[in-house]
């Protein structure tokens, strides 16, 4: 019997084997928490609106860098203007300035976020923060090996129910492997002392393998 093309772009060889998906999971600990800070600010024009909205994002960074935050973690996520007609009798310019800030710490990190929210008085906003895992290495990893045993648990059985045995892997093509950040929720301004609620949880690390098998010995 001849062999033929695959789907991998590959030739197998006869016919006969098994393809099994194997899925795992490995639990993380977030260890890093990303928060998107802003400040947006109304004024009758675009100059004053800017200004405002700058003077607010600096009073947060101050407060950040007082927290030990370096400034290689702070970056500039949005700036944008528009004009809000809305008032009665008039236009007002609305500035919207963005700060995304990563903090290492994240048993401190809701106390951080909130001084840095209060600090930057009524024009200040937070938009949400997400629990990350800095290093997810070791976690696909196992991830990894839990989806190879299981995709070896189910070609096993399916050999068991049809009487057959493993032979060689022909091909293997990984699927997804990620950690999911957790999103917190999202303020408004903030016009007293707050902590935000960070809890560090666990993420799961997923990964999937799909693995073909031959079967050890030829086909009747």
């Amino acid at each position: 019997m001849t062999g033929r093309d695959d789907e991998h772009g590959g030739r197998r060889g006869p016919r006969g084997g098994v393809t099994v998906t194997g899925f795992g999971e490995a639990e993380a600990v977030p260890d890093v928490a990303i928060a998107d800070l802003g400040a947006e600010a109304r004024a009758v024009d675009a100059e004053r609106a800017l200004a405002e909205a700058g003077e607010c994002l600096d009073r947060m960074r101050a407060v950040l860098r007082e927290a030990g935050v370096d400034d290689r973690w702070l970056r500039t996520t949005q700036s944008s203007t528009w004009t809000d007609g809305s008032a009665r009798g008039s236009s007002r310019v609305v500035a919207r300035l963005g700060l995304q800030v990563t903090l290492h710490d994240v048993a401190v990190a809701g106390d951080v976020v909130g001084a840095a929210v209060v600090a930057g008085g009524e024009p200040a906003r937070m938009d949400g923060i997400r629990l990350e895992v800095s290093d997810p290495t070791q976690p696909r990893e196992r991830a990894r090996e839990a989806a190879w045993a299981d995709a070896v648990a189910r070609a096993t059985h399916w050999a068991t129910l049809s009487g057959r045995r493993l032979g060689e892997v022909q091909w293997v093509t990984e699927g997804g492997s990620d950690a999911v950040p957790l999103r917190m929720g999202r303020a408004m301004g903030v016009a007293k002392a707050m902590s935000v609620p960070v809890e560090a949880g666990q993420q799961i690390v997923s990964a999937d393998v799909t693995v073909r098998w031959a079967w050890a010995e030829p086909s009747v």
